[in-house]
């Protein structure tokens, strides 16, 4: 059976970065794409069982994007949301957040990841500070998916 991989990502750029990467380094791994809070979390609740890690982007957009949509409203905080929410449901994939900020809504990453290994310490993995300026994001998120493998 394929492993499945979720790359939860508005940005198409960092999710295209992402992709490739993972292909190069794990050309048997699929990786499916959700853009958006309300289709990532759909996505989740329905196949959660299909993935064996959610890669999880912190701030995203309330719904899709597309020629007749926008987005909706800018969500800051949707990957702890999506991560409380597995919680709730008992949904124990394991999440790896994969952020470019170093902090949101005023509080620094690493608050908010001493929170994810409190708060959800069955499923919040680890995390991964992204980068299109440096590439060490790669060997981190090479070794974090090779451990849960």
């Amino acid at each position: 059976m394929t492993k499945k991989i979720l790359l939860v990502e508005d940005m198409e750029e960092k999710a295209n970065a992402i992709t490739s990467y993972i292909k190069g380094e794990f050309p048997d791994i699929d990786v499916v794409r959700k853009e958006s809070y309300n289709s990532s979390q759909k996505e989740i609740y329905a196949n959660y069982g299909e993935y064996f890690v959610v890669l999880l982007d912190m701030s995203m957009h309330t719904f899709d994007r597309s020629k007749e949509e926008s987005g909706g409203e800018p969500e800051p905080v949707a990957g702890r949301k999506i991560l409380n929410g597995m919680y709730l449901r008992d949904i124990s994939t394991k999440v790896i957040v994969v952020t470019m900020y170093g902090s949101h809504e005023g509080k620094k990453l690493l608050a908010f990841v001493d929170d994810f290994k409190k708060d959800y310490p069955e499923i919040y993995y680890d995390y991964v500070f992204f980068s299109f300026q440096k590439n060490d994001w790669k060997e981190k998120l090479k070794l974090q998916i090779k451990s849960l493998l």
